[in-house]
């Protein structure tokens, strides 16, 4: 006798297929999602999916290291780990020094190793400077970067923003920051990557330093952006550019008005889970 399948019944999908439709759900959310959030989502991309099966790769994920829990004010959300290689741009990947992981053709790698210092990939505002810097060293910014670039990361913690920039093309690199954990982690990161020579960690004023960068980075909260704002500006070179983040998505605009007013145009606009990033020139 044949059998005909029901129009009501649900089409099978593969393990790696729903898997990676989780992650896609995951990593393309403009907000943090709670498991809940999370399946229902997932069930409604495509063909209709049962519950069982979305828990079922939510799971997998985990123990695979590929999405985490997180926690916050009693409540469980699912973000991406990092305790392995994640892709954080189209060509950046930040892995674990001690995984391996073999690059694709134009990806920037770089080692950061787990600690206290900010700046680990897993805050929105790290890779939002992240593709703020990609859009500068790897896009359609610049017509031609000059020989010698310097970067200047304010507030570096774990030191990537000024790392990445460097393996991106930036020849020499300056991190600040005030906390002696940081400066020592940022060091650290910096051997790991082979930058030692080229990047100094330091705990040295904005003040003091002297200007002459192709390059500012400055992933910092608004009242401290705007007290930094002029001098950074005094510090780009012509043609230079300034990668801001760590403003919520509404304190763009006072941002963008402080920029208007010193002569600053915003060339890219990224926003992810109610935070946001400039890439100004």
């Amino acid at each position: 006798m044949n059998r005909v399948s029901s129009p009501d019944r649900i089409p099978a999908i593969s393990d790696a297929a729903l898997d990676a439709r989780v992650v896609e759900v995951v990593t393309g959310s403009f907000e943090r999602l709670t498991p809940m959030e999370l399946k229902r989502r997932v069930g409604q991309v495509g063909h209709p999916l049962e519950r069982g099966p979305i828990e079922a790769s939510i799971r997998r994920l985990v123990e695979q290291k590929v999405l985490v829990y997180t926690y916050q004010l009693g409540n469980s959300f699912l973000e991406p780990s990092f305790e392995k290689p994640v892709r954080v741009t189209d060509s950046i990947v930040l892995k674990p020094p001690a995984c391996d992981y073999d690059a694709l053709p134009g990806d920037t790698v770089v080692n950061i190793k787990a600690g206290a210092a900010f700046g680990t990939g897993c805050h929105p505002t790290t890779r939002l400077s992240l593709m703020g810097l990609e859009k500068v060293c790897m896009g359609n910014l610049i017509p031609v970067r000059k020989e010698n670039c310097r970067v200047l990361d304010i507030g570096t913690g774990s030191g990537v923003l000024a790392i990445a920039a460097l393996k991106m093309g930036i020849d020499q690199g300056v991190g600040l920051d005030i906390d002696p954990c940081a400066r020592a982690e940022a060091a650290e990161n910096a051997v790991l990557n082979g930058l030692s020579k080229r990047l100094e960690i330091s705990g040295r004023s904005l003040a003091s330093l002297e200007g002459g960068f192709f390059l500012i980075t400055a992933n910092l909260r608004l009242p401290t952006l705007k007290a930094y704002f002029s001098k950074m500006v005094q510090m780009i070179v012509p043609d230079g550019f300034l990668v801001v983040s760590g403003i919520k998505s509404n304190e763009i605009k006072t941002l963008k008005d402080r920029a208007d007013s010193q002569g600053m145009t915003v060339c890219w606009e990224g926003k992810a889970l109610g935070w946001g990033a400039l890439v100004l020139c």
